[in-house]
């Protein structure tokens, strides 16, 4: 029987976790464990998971290392507990009551090595986002889901509700904590992508996210977007890479001076990004709030 660990990454957000984790409750195949990695909350998060989930591995850290060293903390743990996947969750994520069993019924048909198994979302406007991309410099020339409504193809997906195979993270390694946040996900899939492991999309809503906190895109944010953007072009020595990141910032900047507020911390906080990466200041440098 393949053994699944649910993986919940939260900092400061109980209100969220416990949401999440009662929609993980009501699930039909329950995961075989959940693990919540807690980034150094400040909040009741202990307090409530010890009285209201008391079976949760509650996996405290020190400090706050941001999705990516949260992320990747779940990955180490549910691998080291010896589940075959792990199924990975944002605070404010919900997976459907039938997510995993659907999921588990559509794992014969995946290929040998598959990396990340996914499905589409429902997002916070209650619409269905049909995640997975083809990577712009690019492993696949085109994702389109089958006819017959088998999972397909991608080069790039998020976290949210992804299910991840040990047998690639004991091969790949973990994500990069040192981006904290932004791009960690991006990263991850194009290094399985190189080495020959698939990702798969189920196209089918299985999982609803809120993106609680990202909509806004404050400046921190694009500090971290811009700044791993191009560290990961840098790391790869790649110019069409750089190039993609050159274009999308100039993109982004376009739009910031055209209808944003806070234009010079926007437009600042990404020359920035820019300068850390190419002097190779990673980690967490900037301080979201």
């Amino acid at each position: 029987m393949t053994s699944v660990a649910a993986v919940f990454v939260t900092y400061n957000r109980s209100a969220m976790l416990r949401e999440s984790l009662l929609a993980m409750d009501a699930s039909t195949r329950a995961p075989d464990e959940v693990i919540v990695v807690d980034n150094a909350s400040a909040d009741d998060t202990a307090r409530m998971l010890a009285e209201e989930f008391p079976k949760a591995v509650h996996v405290r850290l020190a400090e706050n290392t941001g999705p990516a060293g949260g992320f990747g903390e779940g990955l180490r743990v549910a691998v080291e507990r010896g589940h075959d996947w792990a199924w990975l969750f944002n605070d404010d994520d919900h997976p459907e009551p039938g997510a995993l069993a659907r999921m588990l019924d559509a794992m014969p048909a995946l290929p040998e090595r598959t990396a990340m198994f996914a499905s589409w979302l429902i997002d916070d406007r209650g619409e269905v986002a049909k995640l997975g991309v083809a990577w712009k410099n690019r492993i696949l020339d085109h994702v389109a889901p089958p006819p017959d409504g088998g999972s397909y193809d991608v080069d790039l997906l998020i976290f949210a509700g992804a299910l991840v195979n040990a047998a690639a993270v004991r091969e790949l390694g973990l994500p990069k904590a040192e981006y904290f946040m932004m791009w960690e996900e991006m990263e991850y899939c194009i290094r399985a992508r190189r080495a020959g492991w698939s990702i798969r999309i189920l196209p089918e809503p299985l999982v609803r996210t809120l993106h609680a906190g990202a909509a806004t895109s404050p400046p921190w944010r694009l500090y971290y977007q811009s700044r791993n953007h191009l560290a990961m072009a840098l790391e790869h020595r790649s110019a069409p890479e750089i190039w993609h990141w050159a274009v999308r910032q100039a993109k982004f900047t376009a739009v910031t001076l055209a209808r944003q507020d806070r234009k010079t911390a926007r437009t600042g906080a990404r020359a920035r990004g820019a300068w850390h990466a190419l002097r190779g200041r990673m980690g967490r440098t900037v301080l979201p709030g």
